[in-house]
């Protein structure tokens, strides 16, 4: 029997993961049963997770997350290396996906602790681009601490998008050139000041700094935060620009 032959089937365990319908441990029953892709459920930071699993993390937390995960280990796109676990920068997967290096059709992505800081714009692309992943036929991605929130048409980001509609056989006229000198994180004097004041006020208030860069960049509530402190960081940054 062939994968081909199961295609129905797959298509339909694709749409019920993609909405939450089943499990992980489902999944995986189903994986073995059509004999899809060999798959295995891990324990990581609370959560019960399917492999293949990529987790997006700095590079300095490689080896405090083997030692939590003792079989993770690193992914080498360049020679398109990618392990059950694989630990794995923001740029170098964003790279991987777009140009359709990964081998796996189901896997997992987990967006560390460690880009907790992360602008909005990191969490837009990543979500834009795990949307299309799971809308083509080429992959069925789970995905773990990406925010879900929409990439404005006027970003640069736009490229790598369009980069990724091409490389999935889109028929499109959008602009992809030089795609790949793209920038996560802004301009650095701007992104410097920001970081220093989301950080007061994170501290300030006791909440997560993706919190306070929400308010700041798209004027969204994705923590449920009480009226009273959104006003408060609201007139905050106000009295700061002023």
């Amino acid at each position: 029997m062939t994968e081909q032959q199961f295609e129905p089937e797959i298509k339909k365990f694709r749409w019920l993961l993609s909405q939450g319908y089943i499990s992980p441990k489902e999944l995986e029953f189903y994986n073995n049963f059509y004999e899809i892709q060999l798959t295995t459920i891990i324990n990581f930071e609370g959560k019960e997770i399917l492999t293949p699993l990529f987790i997006i993390a700095k590079p300095t937390q490689f080896n405090n997350i083997k030692r939590e995960l003792p079989q993770a280990e690193i992914a080498d796109p360049y020679s398109k290396k990618f392990p059950a676990i694989s630990l794995i920068s923001l740029e170098k997967f964003i790279n991987s996906l777009v140009n359709l290096k990964i081998q796996y059709y189901f896997f997992t992505v987990f967006l560390h602790k460690s880009y907790h800081n992360a602008p909005p714009q990191v969490h837009a692309l990543l979500h834009e681009l795990l949307q299309l992943a799971n809308a083509s036929n080429k992959y069925v991605i789970k995905p773990y601490g990406v925010i879900p929130v929409g990439l404005p048409v006027s970003s640069d980001l736009q490229k790598i998008v369009c980069r990724f509609k091409r490389m999935l056989g889109e028929d499109n006229n959008c602009d992809d050139k030089e795609w790949w000198k793209y920038n996560l994180w802004g301009r650095s004097t701007t992104n410097a000041t920001n970081r220093k004041l989301i950080k007061k006020l994170a501290l300030q208030y006791n909440i997560s700094p993706i919190c306070v860069h929400y308010i700041i960049y798209y004027n969204k509530n994705v923590c449920g935060l009480s009226n009273d402190i959104i006003n408060k960081i609201k007139s905050q940054l106000s009295s700061s620009s002023s």
